[in-house]
């Protein structure tokens, strides 16, 4: 595309996103009154209790790029915006609060539950004594979550809040227990299933040392899925349980926890219906002292996906939550290959080393150096295939043949001054593009990424952050380049980054991914408003995620809390 057609492309974007001036307008007198109650609440006598809240809405206007294969369906909307309106209140013993939610349509590539708008949550919750009872929308988490974890994650489009009942009752922080009844949150509907659960916590070293420093944690839980069923397969029950034992120990710089999960079997449309239980075990063990630190964490998890609805797809109504154990990169080239947990059977790994250097050291310098080690794995369970119900049979100790993941990395942070900051890392990787992202014919992408992050702050408000990336790989797409500049003074943020996929699927061509923008944040408002294309991939966070597809276009944020 030529640089004429490519800035009359450009204008003709900037007219059409006008349009949402008045949807602008719109939230903008929403938060002055909100923003005016909160303020008339707050010069109250604080027997009225007091509000609180939050916004965020997220604008994209898109526009086909064929060099990017960003297409749009004629007589779509070209617009696409979530929105996100939170309201609380609390007066003594009592809490309340909503969130009104409104998908316009929803964002490229989230789940096709979330569209419309209405009050997606309310609750009430009541405290006093060490009882708390929450009636409504809630979130919890038992243990590691690996049994039941309800979340809301925007990124990914996870929200699985359950609309019930939730009590607490803490035993003057001897123990606690929770008992939990209700429905899962789908879009702005509710699963078909009913989850019931409880989980006690006992802090044994309140009785066994009383004046310790020693902590002794031990757990236990119990959920249990009710979903009525009229099919044909006999052998699928109405109820799925699950139990799970856990204990953690630590002792100053020393800690160490472990997790056991077991599931009976809950045939379901994820799994092809078999009728085989699961089962996961954690183990994480940790070490600090004297600016070293030493974390290893392994896991074993086989046909742990659960479910409040047996045909739920994709990552709707998730009563659990598998942690993972690799490093969760941040870095963009990084995010190509993002690992996904393998709930139905994988065995993992991780180990960090970070060892920071003491300050006026010959290493350490005036300020400090830290260096972070770091390995992670996972592969596949001994699975092997069987006729009837159960699926296939396995061996608890025998790993299968199958590397799904592995990541070797090193990073190198140093301030030299009080004005200049650098990291550099470099990162191998093996991805089994096949299994993580269900596709064909990919195989192992291998690649080796180095990255320089430079941080520059020559006065007080004003900093320059670069980075300069370069993921090399001969398989998926090839090889990449980015460089990316930040530049932040008073209270603003101006940004530009070029994603370069250099000899893959550009045929030669060098393929750019442009994005640029500026922030501007002040208080508790930020503002981002950026230009640019996005490429096609998953978005993870902890391990779950979500495939987006290509797009090029204006991105307008708004967040604001008071």
């Amino acid at each position: 595309m030529s640089k004429i057609s490519h800035t009359i492309q450009l204008l003709t974007t900037l007219k059409d996103f006008f349009i949402m001036k008045y949807i602008l307008k719109f939230y903008a007198c929403t938060a002055c009154l909100l923003l005016w109650g909160s303020v008339a609440f707050a010069q109250q006598p604080t027997d009225k209790g007091v509000i609180s809240g939050s916004l965020q809405s997220d604008f994209q206007y898109y526009q086909a790029d064929s060099a990017i294969n960003a297409t749009l369906v004629e007589g779509a909307d070209r617009m696409a915006s979530n929105h996100y309106l939170n309201l609380f209140y609390r007066k003594g013993d009592f809490s309340a609060g909503l969130r009104y939610e409104a998908y316009l349509p929803p964002l490229l590539g989230y789940p096709g539950e979330f569209k419309g708008q209405g009050i997606a949550n309310r609750f009430i919750t009541y405290r006093k004594d060490g009882l708390e009872v929450t009636a409504g929308n809630f979130y919890e988490q038992f243990g590691s979550g690996t049994i039941l974890r309800a979340q809301e994650n925007r990124p990914t489009g996870i929200d699985n809040s359950i609309d019930g009942v939730l009590l607490k009752y803490n035993f003057d922080d001897m123990a606690q227990i929770k008992a939990l009844t209700g429905k899962q949150r789908d879009g702005f509907n509710k699963g078909e299933g009913t989850i019931r659960a409880a989980d006690a916590e006992i802090y044994l070293n309140k009785f066994l040392f009383p004046l310790s420093e020693i902590s002794i944690t031990l757990g236990g839980s119990y959920v249990s899925v009710y979903e009525p069923y009229t099919g044909t397969l006999g052998y699928i029950s109405p109820q799925s349980d699950a139990y799970a034992g856990r204990l953690a120990i630590g002792n100053g710089g020393f800690n160490i926890d472990a997790e056991y999960v077991y599931k009976k079997p809950s045939p379901m449309l994820s799994n092809d219906y078999i009728n085989h239980d699961g089962s996961a075990l954690l183990l994480n063990a940790s070490y600090s002292h004297n600016g070293l630190g030493i974390n290893v964490q392994m896991k074993r998890v086989e046909n742990m996906d659960f479910r409040s609805s047996r045909d739920a797809p994709l990552n709707s109504l998730m009563v659990n939550f598998i942690p993972i154990t690799t490093k969760q990169h941040t870095y963009r080239l990084l995010t190509l290959y993002p690992y996904v947990t393998q709930v139905f059977g994988e065995a993992g790994l991780q180990a960090d080393l970070i060892y920071t250097f003491k300050r006026g050291s010959a290493l350490g310098g005036k300020y400090g150096t830290t260096i972070s080690l770091n390995y992670a794995v996972a592969n596949s369970l001994d699975q092997r295939p069987i006729s009837g119900d159960a699926g296939y049979e396995s061996d608890f100790w025998k790993l299968g043949n199958r590397k799904y993941f592995q990541d070797i990395n090193v990073e190198l942070s140093k301030k030299w001054s009080r004005k200049l900051k650098t990291t550099f890392s470099y990162v191998y990787l093996e991805y089994d593009k096949d299994q993580i992202e269900g596709v064909i014919g990919s195989g192992v992408v291998k690649s080796h990424t180095v990255i320089a992050d430079v941080l520059i702050k020559p006065r007080r408000k004003t900093s320059v952050r670069f980075e300069l990336q370069h993921l090399y790989t001969r398989q998926d797409f090839g090889s990449w380049a980015m460089g990316l500049i930040e530049i932040g003074f008073s209270n603003f943020l101006v940004f530009a980054s070029d994603e370069i996929n250099y000899n893959g699927i550009g045929k030669g061509i060098p393929l750019h991914y442009y994005n640029g923008g500026v922030a501007y944040a002040k208080g508790a408002n930020r503002f981002s408003l950026s230009y640019g294309r996005q490429r096609a991939g998953l978005i993870c966070v902890g391990g779950v995620c979500r495939l987006v597809p290509a797009s090029s276009g204006l991105t307008l944020s708004v967040t604001s809390s008071f």
